[in-house]
């Protein structure tokens, strides 16, 4: 295990990590800035865990979070810190995804149809849920998933047929790539909320925190509405990361690759 460690951090690796490193944090901090309810700071991550491996992912992730904390301003953002851990996380699983071909299969369109059709679905369900929690009784009551789609059926019928039509002209035979992003970003949610709602209380100062107010405008509390917040942003900016470096690993020669 400690030789397949070694050889992940060759001399190119570590030229690779460097740029990673200043992709994630220019992006992300343009992101930041422009308060966009995504994060995109993870574009660089994912492609040297693609690349690479998953320890080297996991070594840009976090050495990531952790530059940019004290990098000189403009460019500097004290709140990634302490997410580290969640940056290193993405770089292990990017690297796992790698490791088992992910990027390299591509799947039928209707993968990628029936994934981009499943996430906005379940997208429209989770907006929809917090926006109609009953809170007349002193505690937050959720709505049947039976109320909902009776009550906004226009809504999920557009829901289902945007995402199948993103699915099938921008993922395109890409469904395996979405779908690991996707996965990705669940689990960077679970994982990243107890940081948000305890060290933060749910305020990162990015665009994030609109949906963190907007849901416990709804009735939720700090810790169900920095999930929310984090179910609805992470696997929508997973998988747009992941495709992005879907896109780019396409576009490199296949000589740069093998190296």
């Amino acid at each position: 295990m400690v030789e397949n460690i070694k050889k992940e951090f060759s001399t190119r690796t570590l030229v690779l990590i460097a740029i990673a490193i200043a992709i994630n944090i220019v992006i992300g901090q343009l992101v930041f800035y422009l308060k966009l309810p995504i994060y995109l700071d993870s574009i660089g991550t994912v492609l040297v865990g693609a690349l690479v491996g998953p320890w080297a992912g996991a070594v840009t992730g976090g050495l990531s979070n952790l530059l940019w904390g004290v990098v000189p301003p403009p460019l500097q953002n004290t709140f990634a810190v302490p997410f580290f851990y969640v940056a290193v996380v993405i770089g292990l699983m990017a690297g796992f995804f790698g490791k088992r071909g992910v990027f390299e299969k591509e799947s039928p369109r209707w993968v990628s149809v029936l994934i981009g059709a499943i996430f906005f679905f379940s997208l429209a369900m989770f907006v929809l849920a917090f926006i109609n929690i009953d809170t007349s009784q002193g505690f937050a009551v959720f709505p049947s998933m039976r109320d909902l789609i009776s009550q906004y059926a226009i809504v999920f019928v557009l829901a289902i047929v945007i995402g199948a039509a993103i699915g099938y002209f921008l993922l395109q035979n890409g469904g395996y790539v979405g779908l690991a992003g996707l996965v990705t970003g669940v689990v960077a949610a679970i994982i990243s909320a107890p940081t948000a709602a305890v060290v933060f209380g749910g305020v990162t100062g990015g665009g994030t925190d609109l949906l963190v107010a907007a849901f416990r405008a709804s009735g939720g509390n700090i810790w169900a509405s920095v999930l929310a917040q984090g179910s609805v942003s992470d696997p929508f900016d997973k998988m747009l990361s992941f495709m992005v470096v879907l896109f780019i690993l396409r576009a490199l020669p296949t000589r740069f690759k093998a190296r």
